[in-house]
């Protein structure tokens, strides 16, 4: 039987912890090349939805996969997303719209046994894809970070704001959280939020500078599509800590002593010419993310952090830098296996007979 796995399914059997510790096994695999994936590849299409106003938006078809021999399976992820891309507060963002039934997103995981080639779990991502980025980027920062970095500095305050200090605290006895958002009321509800459920200081910052000055490990958490963290705010003895690519400036690069990215694969994009009219008419360019002047081969990945490739820090003054550059289709791969072994153990999720995707007739 193949098992069907929802968000929910997924809440009962998560933890943070456990998502860190499996995928620190995937990484050391992926520094020495057992596990492998390739670059993410993203489709741009028209979309009929209704975005709203005048704003340019599309269809998002993107998928990642993966192979990891130590657990035995594969996978391929698969998001179908309409996205808009409004200009907010003087900067292009890309947001999701919930266009699907009942307001919903379409985002989910395959997963195969290497074993047999059969399909053997279908997961909702959403859950799974906040504890991974959070993991991933603690995981950095256990390699980095200075091992008494107590303060923190958030810029940002959304939904993936709360995994990255739930994750960060596993790896480092994290104190006093400041945290900045174009938002104050959004300040507010999350460190609310987040000093019920983590126990920490949190305190809301004036601006992105206030919260980063003086602090520790500098998060961003943000959905910016232009750079905005700025070289000098980076501190000796700081480590910075990106989500994604779009948030540092240049000067970051070249300011950090230790820089380390996620992956050096690039997502292949592919837009529709039919957008040909809507990008003149916005003068936008329909990307997920602008052009950068950065060649990543130039920089060490985060499985050769992992499995000691590369060096870690190597004294409390140095300025260090991870940047999740871009998701790997294999860090799925990984939590989805955790997920599926541990939902089976505790007779989780719904089924459907795994003859329906097998077939006769070879392909």
């Amino acid at each position: 039987m193949t098992l069907i796995i929802s968000n929910d399914d997924a809440a009962k059997v998560l933890t943070m912890a456990g998502v860190i510790s499996h995928l620190e096994y995937l990484y050391a695999d992926l520094g020495i090349g057992s596990a492998v994936y390739r670059g993410r590849t993203d489709l741009f299409a028209p979309t009929i939805a209704d975005i709203g106003g005048e704003i340019p938006g599309a269809h998002q078809f993107k998928t990642l996969d993966g192979a990891i021999p130590r657990f035995n399976v594969a996978s391929i992820r698969v998001t179908s997303d309409i996205v808009a891309f409004p200009v907010v507060n003087g900067s292009r963002r890309r947001i999701k719209v919930p266009a699907a039934e009942g307001k919903s997103y379409v985002g989910l995981v395959f997963l195969f046994s290497s074993a047999t080639g059969e399909l053997i779990g279908i997961l909702q991502d959403g859950l799974l894809q906040r504890f991974t980025v959070g993991a991933i980027n603690a995981i950095g920062a256990k390699f980095l970070a200075r091992q008494n970095a107590k303060v923190v500095g958030l810029i940002g305050a959304g939904n993936q704001a709360g995994p990255q200090l739930e994750a960060l605290k596993e790896v480092r006895n994290i104190e006093h959280v400041r945290v900045y958002s174009p938002d104050p009321s959004e300040i507010v509800a999350f460190c609310e939020r987040m000093s019920a459920s983590l126990g920490l200081k949190m305190s809301a910052a004036s601006s992105a500078l206030d919260a980063v000055t003086g602090a520790d490990i500098a998060i961003t958490a943000t959905n910016s599509r232009e750079p905005f963290f700025k070289g000098d705010w980076l501190q000796p003895g700081m480590h910075l800590s990106c989500m994604q690519r779009d948030e540092p400036m240049s000067d970051c690069f070249t300011r950090a002593d230790v820089l380390v990215f996620h992956t050096r694969m690039k997502e292949h994009e592919y837009v529709s010419t039919d957008f040909k009219e809507m990008e003149k008419k916005f003068d936008f360019v329909m990307r997920d993310h602008p052009p950068r002047e950065i060649d990543w081969n130039d920089y060490p990945d985060l499985g050769e952090l992992v499995s000691g490739r590369t060096p870690a820090r190597a004294s409390d003054d140095q300025i260090t830098f991870f940047l999740n550059s871009t998701g790997v289709g294999a860090q799925f791969t990984a939590v989805a296996h955790l997920i599926f072994e541990r939902a089976k153990e505790m007779g989780l999720g719904d089924t459907i007979p795994t003859r329906w995707s097998n077939e006769s007739i070879q392909p």
